[in-house]
């Protein structure tokens, strides 16, 4: 069986010339995706991005089905690899039409370079058959749309210009002229594929319709963007109104005396070490900037202050500065700091003048002064760094023209530029460990750090990967060369910023320099940062910030974005920000001078509210059976509220760590009855995900405050999880000490309901310990106060419980008597309420009577339920006892497939279980299994 996958068009499989069946549309998105990378891992979260717009949909457990789709449909013959954090499919290229189109258009490319032209116009003739139609067709991801979708359209046009200029340079006008025409329609911006028109034209003796292609492009130029045509096409004209044989060859005009060649780079930083992946993002520019027809390439190096833009920018000017003969000029345009913003005039007619032009060319005007730069740099091989930028419209007059590139440092996110001139933004991060351990090195010794390589690690760390703050504290540990870099660390004082500090210079001070980006901001924003720097958690979403600020959602959006252009929070993906510890410490720091007491405690309380009300409803749609009464509250306003189960299982994934940030930070508030109350809400997902060590930890804190506030039926809540989280993780004798006390607090209360829910527990925890007389009492209790208090759903688990213990006492009809009532119980919508945990009873039951498929079909029932309501811990926990049913009944095979989907969960999930089954596993490998 012959396999062709396809993107360039329709996005399909095909076996033998078949479209294989892919199992639905998010399928097909993931395969898409993981195509558009073949051989590479693609992160979970790029796909889960593909897959749902909307951030709180994401489903890993999702996505993991999706997966088990594609492979099922494409069998043996293809690998879709799990790997760390991904997913990666291994592939041939001749099996995938974006590698052939693309080992096609390189074959070209080298035929063009060779001067071998009739052949280089077959190979991406050969290429451009590869498409049928704009890619990922089919595919329905607005998202991969975005992202890839617009690349892949650029680099199938740029295969056709040079498609185009393989045939102008043997002549073939008749074959050009018509695909020349059409694709000017569809691109009425591209200058050069007019040019490569009128060129066609001009040589096939049509010099006035030649020139009425300039003529177009001119109006819609003028009309769409308020530009001229740009150099290369007015001199194709003037080579067209002159005769000139070769109007696509064209020499450069002279203009006056001969130039001078500036090199005004800044001297390049000797220790200079990492950023391997931005300086090849930024050399991948160079071929555009060394063809003197080209659109001029312009790179935006953009992070916050501090990161290491201009360091980057000039030692990357340095290593290419021989590929520009022209020169290089370079330029500060104070953005941000001290004094005022360079104005764009300004910086043109210094620019102009390092060129030579006499002042008394230089025009006063600021559109006379740009075009008159765009004049004198087209084709000049020119290398231009333009540092410290502070917006768009501060640089777009300074772009020089064809031939040139372009180099700008900004802590704005220079979008509009990208936009309107295809810049490409290169945002600087932290440095990574290795790399910053590399930076310190280069400035203390490397004999000093190679004697405690650990405590150089942790150097690092406290200067959170930033360039700068690496530098300051390095130079400054310089000063005692005999003192290890622990002892150094440890004699700083408690004052994170003042430990940045050099003292000699606003430049080597990190408060200076966080605060010129600071005071750039226009109050809105510059309070929203403050705010935000009280206590956020790791990351967090715009209704948080609205919480905080007490904003109206669009309204926290858009200063959100703000903040985020100006670097001063990351946007690590669509819909979610968080702050560098530093910039985080500074905008604390600044709350504490600006903002009173009673504001930051204001802001704190809207936080903690929000949460409370988000987690509540989420809660409630994902484990609506729950004893809520026992918060005594209200529905809250100003939180989230939730469709689906789903959708709350997903927000509780993605703001786990920011709600047991948020615990902690109410029981240090003082809010004890906000501490408990969330952290009782969190059992829902909790138990969903058997998150066992942030489990127990939030509730020994929430027991706590219980206990502060004095509470009594918030402390058997909290003591009752106590005792959930301890039966999940098999202490099931600490399990019943908390339990046992719950059942007292309940009866001291004579709360009825609360002694159920206690008697219930009880029993599954007797269940666990191999007590099933004393379970059975236990269950037989809460069923007759159940059943007194006419509790409904409850009822469900209670006598699903109670099965259990039949099956485990051999009782197996009772069992299934049970585990039939309990279906029988229905919710409001008329549908049983506890039907993935019974039917696994029932599948128990079944088996236990010698019905072993109707058994076994049921327990897989139940595990497809667990999957399908993302309750991972549950589905490993009965795949591995499925496992252990099938070893039984010689279903070797079967065995291990559940065993291995077992582990695999139970590892994800840092769940002790795991051990048990790769035992289980390890002896079926040793018995030959």
């Amino acid at each position: 069986m012959v396999l062709d996958f396809r993107v360039l068009g329709p996005a399909e499989v095909t076996a033998d010339g078949r479209p294989v069946p892919l199992g639905g549309s998010r399928p097909l998105i993931v395969l898409a995706g993981l195509l558009l990378r073949a051989n590479r891992v693609v992160p979970v979260d790029e796909l889960g991005r593909w897959l749902w717009s909307d951030d709180r949909r994401r489903s890993k457990g999702a996505l993991q089905t999706y997966v088990l789709r594609l492979r099922r449909a494409l069998g043996d013959q293809v690998s879709i690899r799990t790997e760390s954090g991904g997913y990666l499919i291994e592939l041939d290229d001749g099996l995938l039409d974006l590698s052939r189109f693309r080992a096609l258009a390189a074959r070209g490319k080298a035929a063009l370079d060779r001067g071998e032209s009739r052949q280089a116009a077959a190979h991406f003739a050969e290429a451009l058959e590869q498409w049928r139609g704009p890619a990922l067709l089919n595919v329905e991801s607005d998202a991969l749309h975005r992202d890839e979708a617009g690349q892949l359209a650029e680099e199938r046009l740029r295969v056709r210009e040079q498609w185009a200029d393989a045939l102008l340079e043997v002549g073939e006008y008749a074959t050009v002229i018509p695909e020349l025409t059409r694709l000017t329609r569809e691109n009425p911006l591209r200058e050069r594929l007019h040019e490569q028109l009128m060129a066609a034209l001009y040589r096939s003796g049509r010099q006035a319709d030649a020139l009425d292609v300039y003529g177009r492009i001119s109006r819609v130029l003028a009309d769409e963007l308020g530009l001229d045509p740009g150099p290369s096409l007015q001199r194709t004209r003037q080579a067209i109104l002159t005769g000139a044989d070769e109007p696509a060859r064209l020499a450069r005009y002279r203009l006056g005396a001969e130039p001078q060649v500036p090199h005004q780079l800044p001297a390049d930083l000797r220790s200079f070490s990492g950023r391997e992946c931005d300086l090849k993002a930024l050399h991948a520019l160079l071929p555009e900037a060394v063809d003197a027809g080209a659109s001029t390439p312009i790179a935006s190096v953009e992070g916050m202050g501090g990161v290491g833009k201009t360091t980057l920018a000039v030692h990357f000017a340095h290593e290419i500065a021989d590929r520009f003969p022209g020169g290089q000029v370079y330029l500060n345009l104070r953005g941000y700091g001290p004094g005022e913003p360079v104005e764009p005039s300004t910086a043109l007619e210094a620019m102009l003048t390092a060129l030579g032009v006499p002042c008394d060319a230089i025009p006063a005007d600021l559109d006379g002064r740009a075009a008159s730069w765009r004049t004198h740099t087209a084709g000049r091989r020119l290398l231009v760094l333009l540092d410290n930028a502070n917006r768009t419209e501060q640089v777009r007059p300074l772009l020089p023209g064809p031939g040139c590139l372009v180099v700008i440092t900004s802590r704005w996110q220079l979008r509009a530029l990208v936009a309107t001139h295809g810049a490409r933004r290169i945002a600087l991060e932290e440095l990574g460990d290795e790399d910053a351990v590399e930076l310190l090195a280069a400035t203390i010794g490397v004999e000093r750090v190679a004697r405690d390589p650990a405590a150089a690690e942790r150097f690092v760390r406290y200067c959170g990967g930033l360039p700068l703050a690496i530098r300051i504290l390095a130079v400054r540990a310089a000063q005692f060369p005999d003192l290890p870099l622990d002892e150094f660390a440890g004699s700083l004082s408690g004052d994170l910023l003042g430990s940045f500090d050099l003292a000699d210079g606003e430049g080597t001070n990190i408060r200076s320099v966080l605060s010129y980006s600071y005071q750039a901001l226009q109050p809105p924003a510059a309070r929203l940062l403050r705010l935000l720097g009280l206590a956020t958690g790791a990351d967090f979403t715009a209704p948080v910030a609205a919480a905080v600020a007490g904003l109206d959602l669009a309204t926290a959006r858009a200063v959100l974005e703000t903040l985020a252009s100006a670097h001063l929070l990351a946007q690590p993906r669509p819909g979610r920000y968080q702050f560098h510890d530093l910039i985080r410490a500074y905008a604390g720091e600044v709350a504490s001078q600006v903002d009173s007491a009673s504001q930051r405690s204001e802001a704190l309380d809207r936080l903690l509210g929000w949460y409370l009300a988000s987690a509540l409803d989420a809660s409630r749609r994902m484990r609506p059976e729950r004893y809520y009464r026992l918060l005594e509250l209200d529905d809250l306003d100003g939180g989230l509220t939730f469709t689906s189960h789903h959708e709350a299982l997903d927000w509780f994934v993605e703001e786990s760590g920011n709600l047991i940030a948020a615990v902690h930070l109410a029981r240090r508030l003082g809010r004890d009855d906000v501490c408990w109350k969330l952290a009782w809400l969190l059992q829902s997902y909790f138990v969903t995900r058997s998150r066992l060590d942030d489990w127990r930890s939030v509730f020994t804190v929430a027991l706590e405050a219980a206990r502060s506030s004095g509470h009594r039926p918030g402390e058997a809540g909290i003591l009752s999880g106590l005792g959930v989280v301890n039966g999940v993780a098999r202490r099931y004798a600490e399990s019943r000490s908390y339990l046992e006390q719950v059942l007292a607090i309940q009866r001291e209360l004579g709360a009825r309901e609360g002694e159920a829910r206690a008697q219930y527990n009880l029993a599954l925890a007797s269940h666990n310990l191999d007590e099933y007389a004393v379970a059975y009492e236990h269950g037989k209790q809460a069923l007759e106060i159940v059943r007194e208090l006419g509790m409904g759903q409850f009822e469900a688990s209670v006598l699903r419980a109670l099965g259990d213990v039949c099956t485990s006492m051999g009782d197996h009809e009772q069992a299934l008597r049970l585990a039939d009532a309990a279906l029988a119980v229905v919710g409001a919508d008329g549908q049983p309420v506890d039907t993935r945990f019974t039917q696994h009873t029932r599948g128990l039951a079944l088996i236990g009577l010698g019905r072993f498929d109707e058994g076994i079909a049921c327990i897989r029932d139940s595990v497809s339920m667990f999957f399908e309501m993302g309750e991972q811990y549950e589905a490993a926990d009965v795949l591995a006892q499925l496992g252990t049913i099938y070893a039984r009944y010689g279903e070797v095979t079967l065995a291990r497939e559940c065993w291995l989907s077992s582990v695999r969960l139970l590892t994800e999930l840092g769940h002790p279980d795991a051990d048990d089954v790769r035992a289980k596993l390890a002896a079926l490998v040793s018995t030959g299994g």
